[in-house]
């Protein structure tokens, strides 16, 4: 194996790192405001894996910065009032795996501006929109079948023409410096039904989420960079469509929750999957922001260009919730117990 430690001790020192910022720093308000669609970070390991390649570790330091943020005030006033949150958010996949450390594998980034709207119902349940569009693309500069030629080249286009709808696209996938480019725009739908105890803190959420995203060539819709190539979009097509159910509770002082996604991507080639599964669990022993994850996932892998694999995976770690439950009216404004 040789592989260097020193990456895997990076990577847990950088979500370290996140973790205490976000926690202690009062320079970071903006990466604490509420956000009600969001993805968390994590840290895990597991089993499971394409047979091409063993992972070993992978982690998704999500950050949200605010620029504008009253999601808090709003959902804290007696009166139904809208809240709105508009924000950067930056969300790379990196892996590690049991391979030469050099080069590099192909990451994953993903790069967000976003904006979300929330109201608060008579019955204090949430209903909350959100649009975000930007990037998402892993660095890499060659053809996504060839390690010889540089992507989009008139010799990296003439590969395509042998690809036909019974390619195994997995078995020819260059997988350690195949380009993967695209921009992209997800609109997201979520409601939040709520109980909350005496004080006004919520003990149990079910959450249901639904959002459809779409890639696209100009990058916020306007700007001529960071797009696909042809050849690229009809492999991978330009739709996926996402569901996700989360219920959430406590169990003395310890939080919890349970969580079921599915994603559909229905236009891409036919050698990929359609659909992929996550089902995880959560335990935030402290009620607070770092919680213990378990995981099985199936179907195709949620990582660029490697949608083109497909297996089941099982992973264990640690994971971050920067939107942890809260009060929802100021204690001055309860009314008082009979």
């Amino acid at each position: 194996m040789s592989f260097t430690l020193h990456r895997i001790f990076s990577v847990i020192f950088f979500l370290g790192a996140l973790v205490c910022f976000g926690q202690n720093s009062k320079s970071a308000k903006g990466f604490k405001d509420y956000f009600p669609i969001a993805e968390r970070p994590f840290l895990a390991a597991g089993s499971g894996n394409n047979p091409y390649e063993r992972i070993l570790l992978e982690a998704k330091p999500v950050v949200y910065y605010s620029i504008y943020n009253d999601i808090r005030e709003a959902l804290n006033r007696d009166t139904i009032v809208a809240g709105d949150a508009v924000y950067l958010s930056i969300q790379p996949h990196l892996r590690i795996y049991d391979a030469n450390s050099k080069p590099v594998k192909t990451p994953s980034y993903k790069a967000f501006m976003g904006w979300q709207s929330i109201i608060k119902t008579e019955n204090n349940n949430f209903l909350t929109a959100a649009i975000e569009s930007g990037h998402y693309s892993n660095g890499q500069s060659k053809s996504a079948f060839s390690e010889d030629f540089e992507d989009n080249t008139p010799e990296s286009r003439a590969l395509y023409e042998d690809i036909t709808d019974d390619t195994n696209l997995a078995e020819i996938l260059n997988r350690s410096s195949g380009n993967f480019s695209t921009n992209l725009t997800r609109l997201s739908l979520n409601y939040r039904i709520n109980t909350f105890d005496e004080d006004n803190y919520p003990l149990q959420s079910h959450s249901f989420t639904i959002a459809y995203q779409i890639y696209h060539n100009r990058f916020l819709g306007v700007f001529q960079f960071g797009g696909y190539n042809p050849e690229d979009i009809n492999i991978y097509g330009r739709h996926q469509i996402e569901a996700w159910y989360e219920f959430t509770s406590h169990l003395k002082k310890m939080r919890y929750s349970l969580t079921q996604r599915v994603f559909l991507h229905p236009d891409v080639h036919p050698s990929a999957e359609i659909y992929r599964s996550e089902t995880s669990a959560t335990l935030y022993p402290w009620d607070g922001d770092l919680g213990i994850m378990a995981r099985f996932s199936f179907g195709f892998d949620d990582y660029n260009y490697r949608f083109v694999d497909s297996y089941p995976r099982f992973s264990v770690g640690l994971t971050w919730d920067w939107f942890t439950p809260f009060v929802v009216k100021p204690r001055k404004m309860q009314v008082p117990q009979q």
